[in-house]
């Protein structure tokens, strides 16, 4: 009888374009939740999610070994981060938290149009003003 060696289990993450884990949206600002889905993880196992190594959430996989979590970023620093899933398999993909500013642009219109207003009456009046004839005094 020939004995086969038993495959070899990495905990190696996948790479994200195989990993079967997806992130919807995969860029938030800080404090916003991610939506993981994730697909190929053991039967009814336990997924851990964590976020640069941080723990984050834990999930259930279903039967068909696939699952979906909610990820809190809380506090996660601003910049990339991995994300991971430890579900048997070591699923992996990358989560960008950004900071997003607005600015107002009905503001920043009528400022702008305020200003060339006033440079404008000030031009006009200022030329107005030069044209007129001195007066004599009496």
């Amino acid at each position: 009888m020939v004995e086969l060696p038993e495959p070899s289990v990495s905990n190696a993450p996948v790479p994200a374009a195989t990993s079967g884990l997806e992130l919807n949206p995969p860029a938030v600002s800080p404090g916003a939740p991610v939506v993981v889905t994730g697909r190929g993880c053991d039967p009814n196992a336990d997924v851990r999610l964590s976020i640069g190594g941080t723990a984050a959430a834990d999930a259930r996989s279903r039967a068909d070994g696939g699952f979906d979590a909610t990820l809190p970023t809380g506090a996660t620093d601003i910049g990339q981060h991995q994300v991971t899933a430890e579900c048997g398999p070591k699923l992996a993909a990358a989560l960008d938290v950004v900071l997003v500013s607005q600015v107002g642009g009905s503001a920043a219109t009528a400022t702008v149009l305020l200003f060339f207003l006033l440079i404008g009456g000030w031009f006009y009046g200022h030329r107005l003003v030069s044209h007129l004839p001195a007066r004599r005094p009496r």
